[in-house]
C-alpha cells in the first residue's frame, strides 16, 4: 500500500501524467496510476495522439471512493481552472465530481478494467 502520510500535493507535484486517488478513511491521496497500467505493453500499442488531448493527460484523475455504499471509481478530466479547487475539495466527506470537469469512464468496483485504461492510455497518450 502507499505511504498515506505524504500530502496530495507534493505526491502529485512529482508523479508522472496520470494520478489516482484513493480514499482511506476519508482521507484522498494521490500515487502515481502505473500500478494500474500493465507496464508491458507502454509504447509498443501508442498510437499518433492528437496534441490537445496530449496537453490534458495530466489533467486526469483516477479517484476512488464509496458511493451508494458500494466501491466506486471515476476517471476524471479536471478543469485546468478548477484544478486547485479540485485538490482542495478531495478533503471533504462529500465531493461531485462533475462540478469539477469532466467524468470520461466510472463504475462500481475496486479498480477500472485494464480495456478502459487501456483506451485513455491510447486517447491521451500517457506516458508510464
Amino acid at each position: 500500500m502507499s505511504d498515506y502520510s505524504s500530502s496530495f500535493a507534493s505526491k502529485a507535484k512529482s508523479s508522472n501524467s496520470f494520478h489516482s486517488i484513493l480514499d482511506k478513511k476519508n482521507e484522498m491521496t494521490s500515487t502515481p496510476i502505473q500500478s494500474v497500467i500493465d507496464a508491458g505493453n507502454a509504447k509498443k500499442n501508442m498510437k499518433k495522439v492528437d496534441p490537445t488531448k496530449k496537453a490534458l493527460s495530466d489533467l486526469i484523475y483516477l479517484v476512488k471512493g464509496v458511493d451508494a455504499g458500494r466501491n466506486a471509481w471515476y476517471y476524471v478530466l479536471v478543469d485546468r481552472v478548477k484544478l486547485q479547487l479540485f485538490l482542495k475539495a478531495l478533503n471533504d466527506d462529500i465531493i461531485h465530481l462533475e462540478e469539477y470537469g469532466v467524468i470520461l469512464f466510472s463504475a462500481y468496483g475496486d479498480e477500472p478494467p485494464q480495456d478502459v485504461t487501456d483506451k485513455l492510455k491510447d486517447e491521451y497518450g500517457i506516458d508510464e
